[in-house]
Order: C-alpha cells, then sequence, then structure tokens
C-alpha cells in the first residue's frame, strides 16, 4: 500500500543528494534508512533487555548457565576461520 508523507526542505534535499550519490530513487532512498532504522531500534531494545537481566543476578546466572549448555553442542569440526 503506497504512502503519501510530506517531510521539510531540508530532509527532502538531502534525500535528493543520497539518491543522487547513490544513483537510485529518492524511495529506494526512505527504504534503506527505513530498515537501517529498524534494525537499530531492535538491536538497542536487545541491549536494553540485556542490561535489565543483568541486574538480576540469579536470572543473569540462569543466562550464562544455559548459554555454557549450547556451547558445548556447538562443535562441528570446523576450523575457525
Amino acid at each position: 500500500m503506497p504512502y503519501s508523507i510530506t517531510i521539510g526542505e531540508s530532509a527532502g534535499n538531502i534525500l535528493h543528494e543520497i539518491s543522487q550519490q547513490e544513483k537510485t530513487s529518492i524511495q529506494t532512498v526512505l527504504e534503506k534508512a527505513i530498515e537501517n532504522y529498524r534494525r537499530q531500534s531492535v538491536l538497542t531494545q536487545t541491549n536494553r533487555a540485556y542490561a535489565k537481566l543483568r541486574k538480576n543476578s540469579k536470572a543473569w546466572n540462569e543466562e550464562i548457565k544455559e548459554r555454557r549448555t549450547w556451547e558445548n553442542t556447538l562443535p562441528d569440526d570446523l576450523e575457525d576461520d
């Protein structure tokens, strides 16, 4: 579903400049920017959740214990790069 938005002149100029440099459309620049923003948001939320988990020593110790359990399942006889 297409959307129509209004942006300020400064942002429009920046989008135009980037699209010219990248030799792509403004729509593509916006779509990439939105995806990057979404990914950054996921990482920020994940970091906050881990910070909260680390404040609870019992829960954090359980997390570490579970990680160690999973680490034991990883050996696959492949050499590290």
